[in-house]
């Protein structure tokens, strides 16, 4: 089951679904009601997993925002929930459904009053961002678990040729971290649409066009690591100048660290 909802969830391989549409929502809960609002992902947990079975949904997951501390979690989001669709007319079709009536079939055992409680457990503050996967490495991040953790990367695209850069040039050197063992996956998705009812700490530095996710793999030694700085001075002419345009094309805006909580 795992291998399954992994081959779905970052499309291993060569097997880049250009047209899969992922849904971000990020939540913000008060510190009072986590436990609630977990619980009530707990309960959605099951009705996403009827969604995939269905055929109206390819994968859902909640990471959670890790902060250094309570100043740098200030206006950032506690939570961010993951769907993915393998296309536009599948997420149009998941999204049409009347989800309470759906859920209510899902839980025939639990009451009316029972289910209400679940269905009203607090939601948080919620902002809502549609992606497309542009492009991706391959998955060397061995078996999906709770507690894995990944980078998410918001940038804001300041040319026409963001894109390019990203998928042709950068992408060979994360590429270079797969085989090597330093890197263990890397995606580029663009943002298509947003609703933002909370204020974003990204989108107060800029407006955001386009995520990555990195997940890091093992530790340079030492000797490695004296190795790629005497490359890195070493570069060619084109490389340098690949690299130093490829960044002047787009803005980091936000950098998280997250780790998986529940997935199906």
């Amino acid at each position: 089951m795992k291998k399954q909802i992994l081959s779905i969830l970052f499309t291993l391989s060569c097997l880049v679904t250009f047209s899969q549409i992922i849904t971000y929502t990020s939540v913000r809960v008060d510190d009072s009601e986590r436990d609630s609002y977990l619980e009530l992902e707990e309960f959605w947990s099951k009705v996403h997993e009827q969604t995939i079975k269905d055929g109206l949904a390819q994968a859902w997951l909640v990471w959670e925002f890790i902060y250094e501390n309570e100043e740098d979690s200030a206006g950032k989001p506690d939570f961010l929930i993951m769907n993915f669709h393998k296309d536009s007319v599948q997420r149009e079709k998941g999204f049409s459904l009347n989800f309470q009536d759906y859920a209510r079939k899902i839980y025939p055992k639990l009451s009316k009053r029972n289910f209400e409680k679940k269905w009203n457990l607090p939601r948080g503050k919620r902002n809502n961002y549609v992606l497309q996967r542009l492009d991706n490495t391959y998955w060397q991040g061995g078996s999906l678990e709770k507690g894995m953790q990944v980078q998410l990367n918001v940038f804001e695209a300041l040319n026409d040729d963001y894109e390019s850069y990203e998928m042709e040039y950068f992408k060979e050197w994360h590429e270079k971290g797969i085989v090597n063992g330093t890197r263990r996956w890397w995606e580029f998705n663009k943002i298509l649409s947003s609703n933002v009812n909370v204020e974003s700490s990204s989108s107060a530095n800029g407006n955001p066009t386009h995520v990555t996710i990195d997940m890091s793999g093992r530790q340079l030694s030492e000797e490695e690591r004296e190795e790629n700085q005497l490359n890195w001075a070493n570069r060619s002419f084109v490389d340098r100048m690949m690299g130093q345009n490829g960044s002047a094309s787009r803005k980091m805006l936000e950098r998280y660290q997250m780790k998986l909580l529940m997935f199906k």
